[in-house]
């Protein structure tokens, strides 16, 4: 089974419907939509660069959420059982891999991996420590495609600075993948080989890759924001060593406009 642009198109339609005049989950939290233009790697492992057009989005009712702010887009349900602790399940959308943004991968006729889409749960915790706003994810997430596999997240965000207009804060990620994602994406079939001219390579499951940046917001004035982030990604065991990949390490930029409710 393998979705199309246009099923990646409809879930985010349906983030996107979701009601910005719903109440917010707790007193004071802000919701806000907007676009923005990322600067990211062809693909992972990939040497150039590409530009994508990417939304912002975060929306929170009481049971119900959609954003863009831990790292994907996603949508889905959540519930507070006990203090801070928040459950929930999620709905999000998958980056694909296209071939003739590639130059290495066009010249070796690999076949495109179509965006799609994933369910899967998720557990966050927000709390302080002194002044510094802290939340940890955790995540886990399996494609609609079963061939695409599941995968794993670990994510840690910190609120370094907060004055005036200007907020700016720090975050970490880890991301681990089962067999069939980490072959998928990093793997050379027999048949590839044979086409690629690439040796014949078995991705294993295990930590795909860690992630570090930046992130913040600039009060543009009282309803729009200017949002920007960077960061750094690092393949790690299998993806890092696989051979499709030529930079082990690639960088990420983003900045964008929002809208907020």
């Amino acid at each position: 089974m393998t979705f199309s642009r246009q099923s990646a198109a409809l879930l985010f339609a349906i983030a996107s419907c979701l009601s910005p005049c719903a109440p917010a989950r707790q007193a004071g939290e802000e919701a806000y939509a907007g676009l923005g233009l990322r600067v990211r790697p062809a693909y992972e492992g990939a040497q150039n660069q590409r530009g994508q057009a990417i939304p912002y989005l975060r929306l929170y009712a009481a049971h119900f959420f959609a954003r863009t702010t831990q790292g994907m887009l996603e949508a889905g349900v959540r519930a507070q059982p006990l203090g801070r602790l928040v459950l929930g399940a999620q709905l999000a959308y998958e980056d694909g891999r296209v071939s003739d943004e590639s130059a290495f991968l066009e010249a070796r006729n690999f076949e495109d991996i179509d965006p799609g889409a994933s369910a899967g749960v998720h557990a966050e915790i927000d709390w302080n420590a002194g002044p510094m706003p802290l939340n940890a994810l955790a995540r886990y997430r399996r494609h609609f495609d079963s061939d695409l596999g599941a995968q794993a997240d670990f994510r840690l965000t910190a609120g370094i600075y907060s004055r005036g207009r200007v907020k700016a804060g720090l975050y970490g990620q880890l991301t681990w993948s089962d067999r069939r994602a980490m072959q998928s994406y990093f793997g050379v079939s027999a048949q590839q080989a044979a086409v690629s001219g690439l040796p014949e390579y078995a991705a294993g499951a295990g930590l795909r890759s860690g992630e570090a940046g930046a992130l913040g917001a600039i009060d543009l004035s009282k309803s729009w924001l200017l949002l920007w982030a960077a960061s750094a990604r690092w393949l790690q065991g299998d993806a890092r060593d696989s051979p499709v990949v030529r930079e082990s390490a690639n960088w990420y930029a983003s900045a964008g406009i929002a809208y907020r409710f």
